[in-house]
């Protein structure tokens, strides 16, 4: 029984090339885990005055879900990027109108069983433009035909360090001249987590603050927005 483990026994000189293999491989994985989930975009457009926004793939063109206010978004696919990505695009069909991304000074981190108050920070930016969840702000961009504009989203840590790997939440509202703003819409960001995960947030949102944004999201989100407020003190 020793000889037999002894003779499987890899060569030292090989280990460094199957370490390396291994590692490669577990990457992969991981990778594909995050990257087997399609996800929609979101697409802005007007009811009676009021913008809205709902679920677009911008492949096919077809909005798939009209009344969608919770998106999910991929950080660090690109490993030149760790902390950044391009998701969710956005797309509308309001030709020659300017829309503003308002991006809500707060920012959520998943416990597992719901968000809490998040010490990092994410920035959402276009063409110069940036808005963060440290201080708000807001983008805008003109919509033209066949619009499919995506922002740079990157998160940060505290005191601007790498941030570490969760699920996030950050929540918009849109606005435009001419017309009403739209509820909030949340998008949920996953850095790094299996995308088990990732759609167990995703579910919470839908279940906890789209129902009843003017009661339980104000509930839930509470805790969240005190300690924000304590920290800008």
């Amino acid at each position: 029984m020793n000889r037999i483990a002894s003779d499987s026994t890899v060569p030292s000189r090989f280990a460094p090339a199957i370490a390396l293999a291994t590692a490669a491989l577990m990457a992969g994985v991981a990778r594909a885990d995050l990257e087997k989930e399609p996800h929609l975009d979101l697409w802005i457009t007007s009811s009676g005055g009021t913008l809205v926004t709902g679920g677009w793939d911008h492949e096919t063109g077809i909005v798939v879900n009209p009344s969608q206010r919770v998106f999910e978004g991929e950080l660090g696919l690109d490993p030149f990027f760790p902390f950044s990505g391009d998701e969710p695009g956005i797309g509308s069909d309001l030709v020659g109108t300017t829309l503003t991304m308002n991006l809500s000074p707060v920012l959520g981190a998943w416990t597992g069983s719901s968000f809490a108050f998040s010490t990092s920070m994410l920035t959402a930016s276009y063409a110069g433009q940036s808005a963060s969840t440290g201080t708000g702000g807001s983008f805008s961009f003109l919509v033209s035909a066949g619009l499919d504009l995506h922002p740079e989203f990157t998160m940060t840590g505290p005191g601007a360090s790498d941030p570490v790997n969760g699920i996030y939440l950050a929540s918009f509202r849109v606005g435009a001249a001419g017309y009403a703003q739209s509820d909030a819409f949340w998008i949920v960001f996953n850095l790094g987590m299996p995308e088990a995960d990732h759609e167990a947030a995703v579910e919470w949102v839908e279940a906890n603050l789209v129902p009843a944004p003017g009661a339980i999201a104000m509930i839930a989100l509470a805790p969240l927005t005190a300690r924000s407020r304590t920290r800008r003190r």
